[in-house]
C-alpha cells in the first residue's frame, strides 16, 4: 500500500486512560424473574468418567457481569470485550519496507519499525478482555466457570454510546453496534478505536461434571 500519513486522536486517547480508571457502574440489563431450579441428576453418558453427573436446567449468573473500565454490564455468564485500533504495520521484504494502516487487537510498538517517521501508534487505553460472572448457577447449584464456558456459543451484544457514562459518551460514537472513537468512521485515521462486545448468554444448558457438595466442577482441571 502506498505510504500514507494520517492524523490520529492521540490527545483524546490519552484522556481515556484517566477516564476508564474512575468509572462506576452505569449500564445495566435487568435480571428478570428467577428461573426454575435445575432438573434432577441423570445418569452420565456412557463415555463419561465414573463419578460424573449430567444436569440440565437454566444456567444463569446471580449478578450481572461487568466491564469495570467502560461500565458495560450484561445479564450473562461471560462478557467479552474486543478492542481494535487502526495502526501502522510494517511489512518488510528484500526490496525494503512498506507501511499500511490496518486494524489490530495487538498494539504494535513503532519503536520496532525501521522507519518510525510518520508511523506512530498511540498506546490504547485498554485491551481486549474477558469478564466472568462471579456466581454462576444451574438451578441452585454453583457451577465452575470453566465448565460453564465449555462448548458455549457467543452472541453479539450491541452497545450504544448513549449507554455509557457522559464522559465516555462524548468520546465514543455508534457504529454498526460497536463503540467507535475517532473523527469519522467512514475515513478512519491512525489511532482510531472500535470496541465491540459478545456474551455467553444465560439459558437452558446440559452440563456433565463432578458434583462436589452443591458445586458442579469440570471433569478435568
Amino acid at each position: 500500500m502506498a505510504r500514507r500519513r494520517r492524523r490520529g486522536w492521540a490527545a483524546p486517547l490519552a484522556g481515556l486512560v484517566v477516564v476508564a480508571a474512575v468509572i462506576g457502574g452505569y449500564v445495566h440489563w435487568p435480571h428478570g424473574r428467577m428461573p426454575p431450579p435445575a432438573l434432577p441428576a441423570t445418569p452420565p453418558k456412557p463415555s463419561a468418567p465414573a463419578g460424573s453427573v449430567t444436569l440440565g436446567g437454566y444456567l444463569r449468573a446471580a449478578a450481572p457481569v461487568r466491564d469495570p473500565q467502560l461500565g458495560v454490564e450484561a445479564d450473562a455468564i461471560a462478557l467479552y470485550r474486543t478492542v481494535e485500533m487502526l495502526q501502522w504495520q510494517e511489512h518488510c521484504s528484500a526490496a525494503g519496507c512498506e507501511y499500511a494502516l490496518e486494524w489490530s487487537e495487538k498494539w504494535l510498538d513503532p519503536a520496532r519499525f525501521r522507519d518510525q517517521d510518520g508511523h506512530l501508534n498511540p498506546r490504547p487505553p485498554f485491551a481486549s478482555q474477558r469478564f466472568l460472572a462471579r456466581d454462576i448457577r444451574l438451578g441452585e447449584r454453583h457451577v465452575d466457570p470453566v465448565l460453564a464456558l465449555d462448548g458455549a456459543a457467543l452472541e453479539a451484544l450491541p452497545v450504544r454510546a448513549a449507554q455509557l457514562p457522559p464522559n465516555l459518551a462524548a468520546t465514543f460514537r455508534d457504529h454498526d453496534g460497536l463503540l467507535y472513537a475517532g473523527a469519522d468512521p467512514a475515513h478512519p485515521a491512525a489511532g482510531d478505536l472500535r470496541v465491540g462486545y459478545r456474551i455467553v448468554p444465560s439459558g437452558e444448558r446440559t452440563l456433565t461434571g463432578i458434583l462436589s457438595g452443591d458445586r458442579l466442577q469440570p471433569l478435568h482441571r
